[in-house]
């Protein structure tokens, strides 16, 4: 029996398809849902909104992660995991953009997620979960972590060249 946290996001979307897709998972796991806006109520513990303190230890808690293809997936893979990741489609108006199905694709090509393009599917991407992840660490590991003050520099430069800026 795993621990999964299934995270769909703080924007006011629902993703109704992925919290029926996770019913199942409830008989089977341990689960922990954060529904967001969604209308669905699943059979297993969970909250509409979940604190950041809350969020962070979850997360860290978790055997394993699915979530929508939003910033979590980053948060997930810097703790060293592997998160299982469904985008929100425009064509379900669970979006009003096709930024995550992009987004999902770049990082199923480069990044270390375990895509889920059919929600039917997941059952099946939880049972291959550990060898899939294990798989992706060997062949695609991340960078090494850089410091609070080489990010703060960065971030300041980009947002420099974004805004075209002159440095201070």
């Amino acid at each position: 029996m795993a621990a999964i946290l299934v995270t769909v996001g703080m924007g006011p979307w629902p993703f109704d398809r992925l919290i029926r897709a996770v019913e199942p998972l409830c008989a089977y796991h341990d689960v922990f849902v954060q529904t967001g806006t969604s209308a669905v109520t699943p059979p297993c513990p969970h909250a509409r909104w979940i604190p950041l303190d809350e969020m962070r230890r979850r997360l860290s808690d978790a055997d394993l992660v699915i979530t929508h293809a939003g910033s979590t997936v980053r948060l997930v893979q810097r703790l060293g995991g592997v998160p299982i990741v469904v985008a929100r489609m425009r064509p379900a108006a669970e979006t009003g953009s096709d930024r995550q199905e992009l987004y999902l694709r770049s990082e199923e090509r480069t990044g270390r997620v375990q895509a889920v393009w059919d929600v039917a599917d997941l059952p099946a991407a939880v049972a291959a979960h550990a060898a899939v992840a294990a798989g992706l660490r060997e062949s695609r590991p991340l960078p090494p972590a850089v410091s609070d003050e080489t990010l703060i520099k960065t971030l300041d430069e980009v947002s420099r060249r974004l805004t075209g800026r002159p440095r201070r």
